[in-house]
């Protein structure tokens, strides 16, 4: 459960990326606004530390690469909860 939690939230963090490319989305309509609500809190935590490159705000792709070597040191191939719940360990 928690992994597809997870996976869930890393697709929402990459939609997010996407989103960012286009500056001028209106993230309060619909399809948006289910990307931007849930991941909003962990960009403004960073975006003043992170200044724009080019013009994109790229706070989101600092936060998928956060993301994703997490996942892969705690459930990847050889992560260590997939360690602990194959060996026991």
């Amino acid at each position: 459960m928690v992994v597809l939690a997870w996976k869930c939230y890393v697709h929402t963090k990459l939609c997010r990326v996407v989103i960012s490319w286009y500056p001028t989305t209106n993230v309060n309509e619909l399809p948006f606004n289910l990307a931007v609500w849930p991941t909003e809190p962990l960009l403004r935590a960073i975006r003043g530390l992170v200044p724009p490159a080019f013009g994109v705000d790229i706070t989101p792709i600092v936060w998928l690469a956060v993301f994703s070597f997490f996942n892969e040191i705690l459930l990847g191939q050889q992560g260590l909860l997939t360690m602990k719940i194959k060996y026991g360990i």
